[in-house]
């Protein structure tokens, strides 16, 4: 069984940004390959091609804080536990990506 900790969290908390910005499931069939999102993000390299479209067509400031926050959620689900950031640390650095 699986324990419940802080650092799963912070990966379910990834998952969920991620779903957001790209507009698709964790297993979705929309994905070529059968690939999972976490590893559909990084193959394409958190690219603007990510994000959902209807997002893309967004002011290029938000894009940016859009693929900001890609960036936060990849931390977020990170394989190892260990290598993922507190949830303190997504907070501050979510609040740096909407201070900039």
């Amino acid at each position: 069984m699986m324990k419940i900790t802080e650092k799963s969290d912070v990966y379910s908390y990834g998952i969920v940004v991620l779903e957001v910005l790209t507009g698709k499931q964790p297993i979705d069939p929309t994905i070529p390959d059968g690939l999972h999102i976490v590893d559909w993000v990084r193959q394409k390299r958190g690219g603007v091609e990510v994000l959902d479209e209807n997002l893309r067509a967004r002011p290029e400031s938000e894009i940016e804080e859009m693929l900001q926050t890609l960036g936060v959620a990849l931390l977020c689900v990170t394989s190892s536990p260990d290598d993922r950031p507190t949830m303190k640390d997504v907070v501050a650095m979510m609040k740096e990506i909407k201070q900039e």
